[in-house]
């Protein structure tokens, strides 16, 4: 008795279903498409001929460089802090501590800024000593700090301080 008669079945029968569902598969991929673009070539803008350009006054919050000068050291700061750089953040809260007494001196008699300023300034001598701490809540501290300082309506401050003169 073969070892063919054993198993019942022969492999050739087996092996031509195999070739043949290869070859039904093989002719079932798609063909790639090919797209025809035409474009207008007397046109030389995406616009329509004659648009007129929408002109619009941006709705940003006041400026002051000192301010911005302290959120920008503060977010070194938090630069440094992430790549382990504990001096480097330590120099550069100096420097946003400088810039912030500078802000609080311009802004002197307007009591709501001087407020916050004040408030800012604490804040960051209590995330200045967790850096040095080692804490890791410093980080944490710093992005609140920068985002009150983003929140400083300078605006509202100076309408304000001009309706009282």
């Amino acid at each position: 008795m073969t070892r063919q008669s054993r198993l019942g079945f022969s492999r050739a029968p087996l092996l031509s279903l195999f070739a043949a569902l290869l070859l039904s598969l093989s002719s079932c991929s798609s063909r790639p498409v090919v797209e025809i673009v035409t474009t207008d070539a007397s046109r030389s803008s995406a616009l329509p001929p004659g648009a007129q350009p929408v002109a619009k006054e941006p709705n940003l919050p006041a400026r002051d460089a000192d301010i911005e000068a302290a959120g920008d050291r503060i977010a070194e700061a938090i630069t440094y802090l992430s790549s382990k750089r504990r001096e480097a953040a330590l120099r550069a809260l100096s420097q946003s501590e400088t810039a912030l007494n500078r802000a609080l001196r311009a802004h002197a008699r307007d009591n709501r800024i001087s407020a916050s300023l004040r408030s800012t300034l604490k804040d960051l001598d209590v995330a200045e000593r967790s850096i040095q701490r080692g804490s890791l809540d410093a980080t944490k501290q710093l992005a609140a700090i920068n985002r009150n300082l983003d929140g400083l309506d300078l605006k509202q401050a100076e309408q304000s301080e001009g309706e009282s003169q």
